[in-house]
């Protein structure tokens, strides 16, 4: 790793977090429009954005719609790397991007935290794998709850919103 402009770039790991993402994944460069998975597809693996925008699309109405945008330290399609299962949204560079990609055993080396920096690091992934699912629950219970009371349509969900909740599900904004 070079330098101090790659810590700047994910400015919410340790010099010895990013040293442990590098040794586990590979740097690349995505050209604006390249897809880091597609809705539907398994995730060969997933991203932790050093420098760019990446944009969460889901085909609604049989159209790709953006949901969301994010930049750098955001970890994209983990949870789909883990478990093996089909990206439920596609990832999109918006821009020329950087990021670590990390194969699936090459990221659970990183669980097995066989020396502190991964450790901690595994920690961190796990740590906001856990606050996004319960983030997602919050906002799934608010727009239940704005569903039931509604004066208008009592009992009808707002298909967008849990549309953005999902998505939400499958990319994290940087770490903390």
């Amino acid at each position: 790793m070079s330098g101090g402009d790659d810590e700047s770039e994910i400015g919410n790991f340790t010099r010895s977090e990013l040293e442990c993402l590098l040794r586990a994944g590979r740097s690349c460069r995505l050209s604006p429009s390249a897809m880091l998975c597609e809705e539907g597809h398994p995730a060969a693996r997933c991203f932790v954005i050093r420098k760019g925008i990446v944009e969460v699309v889901r085909r609604l109405d049989d159209q790709p719609q953006v949901l969301s945008t994010y930049g750098p330290g955001s970890v994209l399609a983990l949870m789909a790397t883990i478990d093996g299962g089909p990206c439920r949204v596609s990832l999109r560079a918006a821009k020329d991007v950087r990021a670590v990609e990390i194969g699936p055993r090459e990221l659970f080396e990183i669980f097995k935290g066989d020396n502190r920096p991964c450790a901690t690091l595994a920690d961190k992934l796990t740590i906001a794998a856990i606050r996004r699912l319960r983030q997602s629950t919050d906002e799934l219970a608010r727009a239940v709850h704005r569903s039931v009371t509604r004066a208008a349509q009592p009992g009808r969900l707002d298909s967008d919103e849990l549309v953005r909740i999902h998505a939400g599900n499958h990319a994290w904004k940087p770490l903390s």
